[in-house]
């Protein structure tokens, strides 16, 4: 009777440390809102920040040449124009989910003016608009151990979000962005909540950070669709690198019109698309920028704009 008894008590403890275990195990993952992140920590996750491409490029993919300089486009608008960026700045929020695992938000704001090359006789006109555009990313670290000495930080970047952005006045709407290449395809329905994985175990792995080999005559195509308001086709461009020779350069490239429709509520669903071939190594974002059309044609029209990125490597 006392070995039974025994064994009854036995197992009621191993059951009661279980539950304990599992409480624990869950109270280690749940979200903790009110935790802040200790400045020192900041500050590791702020370097690694500040170091990556795919969260510092905003600035350089989006600016143009001066009016004065030759444009790397093909397509003019009206008889030329770009996004002068003058300065740019970021802020980082921090939100400690767990006691491993801290998300960052990455505010990249650019400041500067838009200009328009207006052709006149008996020269061009060049008009200018103020222009302040943010983007948003969002990345997930994990706190890894101290191995060495060497080691600058206990945090590594563990995933990554596309970017999302504009004017505050966007007046049009991206609905969703594809990017295709000759080995795989990725679409985002919504920047923010969809967090690429770093690194990718798998090159088609869901949810991946997409990684591709470097090779000229591989081919990419982005495809945007996005509903509008004006009756006027929408001013719609790619952002993405340049290949071997022009390392850390961006090119603006016109995206063609694929199709429009009338929803039959005074706004129109287009679509819009342009192909390229090869990019060199590196951390990127291709961007897609839809602009409005009276934010170039219209001299008295704010400037209104919407910014989607995809983040990739070229190995």
């Amino acid at each position: 009777m006392k070995q039974k008894i025994a064994v009854i008590t036995s197992v009621c403890l191993l059951f009661l440390f279980y539950l304990e275990g599992c409480e624990r195990s869950n109270m280690a993952t749940q979200p903790d809102q009110t935790r802040p992140v200790s400045q020192q920590d900041q500050s590791a996750i702020g370097s690694i920040i500040a170091q990556d491409p795919i969260l510092t490029s905003d600035a350089a993919a989006l600016s143009d040449a001066d009016p004065s300089l030759a444009k790397t486009d093909a397509a003019i608008v009206p008889n030329g124009w770009g996004r002068k960026i003058q300065s740019s700045s970021r802020t980082v929020t921090y939100n400690q989910v767990n006691d491993s695992t801290v998300v960052a938000t990455v505010t990249n704001t650019l400041s500067g003016q838009i200009w328009i090359r207006v052709k006149q006789t008996p020269k061009d006109t060049v008009i200018y608009k103020p222009l302040e555009e943010t983007l948003v990313h969002k990345v997930e670290f994990m706190r890894v151990p101290v191995r060495n000495f060497s080691q600058l930080s206990n945090w590594k970047m563990i995933a990554v979000s596309g970017a999302e952005g504009g004017t505050s006045n966007m007046g049009i709407t991206i609905q969703n962005v594809t990017l295709f290449t000759d080995q795989d395809t990725v679409q985002i329905m919504n920047p923010l909540d969809s967090l690429f994985q770093i690194p990718v175990a798998a090159m088609h792995q869901h949810w991946g950070l997409r990684e591709w080999n470097a090779n000229p005559a591989g081919t990419f195509k982005v495809i945007v669709t996005l509903k509008s308001s004006d009756p006027d086709s929408d001013v719609v461009t790619a952002h993405r690198p340049l290949w071997f020779g022009f390392a850390g350069r961006f090119m603006r490239a016109q995206m063609g019109l694929v199709s429009s429709v009338a929803n039959g509520d005074g706004t129109f669903t287009r679509v819009y698309e342009n192909n390229w071939n090869g990019s060199f190594a590196g951390r990127f974002n291709v961007y897609v920028s839809a602009l409005t059309c009276q934010s170039i044609y219209d001299n008295q029209a704010p400037f209104a704009s919407q910014v989607w990125g995809i983040p990739f490597i070229i190995q």
